[in-house]
């Protein structure tokens, strides 16, 4: 599990370093990030999800189990928020989704990778091609309901279709089904292209650490910190293990991925609605330097069979 995580660990702390210290520009992590998450990075998800074998990989159960924990712990999060904290009101829709919305590509994705394998690619994609819809289509409804405001069903979906790593997950999913295969020369360059994306990305994380504050209210952060690294994966693990009994990997995989920290996404959603954009903030910063912690204590408790 050391061996694992390590290398993940020092790329992301390596980021942080090389902007900690002026080694590396705000405008450069700028730059280098739209060209990850813009072309690098959908590439990697479109061809890697073109080509997977997705026969047999994948059943009701563990969308069932991935999406009811992580829609329940956003109801719960949106519902339970505003007794604990008077001031989270008009914010609670943003509170539910820094608490729920996972890195799941940039954290989740080498995570497994390392611990399974390379195969465990194409299960994950599928897990999570409707994450980010789902989350970001729940925040805006339930924001419009407590703000009396009209919930703008043509904006959000051209905001979607403008996702480029939706459109690579898509795109790389209907090439897949369609059965197409590419030519040995495309296949080939566009493996090679997209070779630095998911090191890229775990050093632009560590970039970004640096650029969010955690400030604010630092009790909202650390709720939604231990909400997000705690109560999703615990609801995950028992749906998963006690309710669909699934098999090892599947539980491995989901629970990881539920227990990321908090995507940057959120905070960019959270400005988008114009409500809660500092704790959203401090909650992606806090719960990534504490799933440092939080991440291999999951795996322990998966590895002796706590449950």
């Amino acid at each position: 599990m050391f061996a694992s995580l390590f290398p993940l660990v020092v790329l992301v702390l390596l980021g942080y370093l090389a902007i900690r210290t002026g080694r590396v520009s705000q405008s450069t992590i700028s730059e280098i990030s739209k060209i990850t998450f813009s072309w690098l990075f959908p590439l990697f998800l479109f061809i890697n999800i073109a080509q997977a074998n997705l026969s047999g990989v994948l059943s009701y159960s563990v969308f069932l189990t991935f999406y009811g924990a992580v829609f329940m712990t956003f109801l719960f999060t949106y519902l339970v928020s505003p007794r604990v904290f008077k001031k989270v009101n008009e914010s609670r829709a943003v509170f539910a989704l820094g608490s729920t919305y996972s890195n799941t590509v940039i954290v989740g994705l080498p995570i497994l990778i390392s611990l399974i394998s390379p195969n465990v690619t194409a299960l994950v994609f599928l897990i999570i091609s409707f994450h980010s819809a789902m989350l970001f289509a729940a925040t805006s409804f339930f924001t419009s309901v407590t703000t009396n405001k009209a919930f703008d069903v043509k904006s959000f979906l051209l905001e979607l279709c403008k996702n480029p790593l939706l459109v690579g997950i898509y795109a790389g999913l209907l090439m897949n089904l369609t059965g197409i295969d590419f030519p040995e020369f495309i296949s080939s360059s566009l493996h090679l292209l997209t070779k630095p994306a998911l090191t890229l990305a775990l050093f632009i994380l560590g970039a970004n650490l640096y650029q969010y504050r955690l400030a604010g209210s630092y009790g909202q952060i650390a709720t939604a910190s231990l909400i997000k690294l705690i109560l999703l994966p615990l609801f995950t693990l028992l749906l998963a293990h006690e309710v669909f009994q699934l098999s090892q990997n599947l539980v491995l995989t989901l629970v990881v991925l539920t227990a990321c920290p908090t995507g940057v996404n959120a905070y960019i959603v959270a400005c988008q609605q114009n409500y809660g954009q500092s704790v959203v903030a401090g909650t992606v910063v806090m719960s990534t330097l504490l799933s440092v912690i939080t991440i291999p204590a999951w795996l322990l408790i998966l590895e002796y069979g706590v449950f």
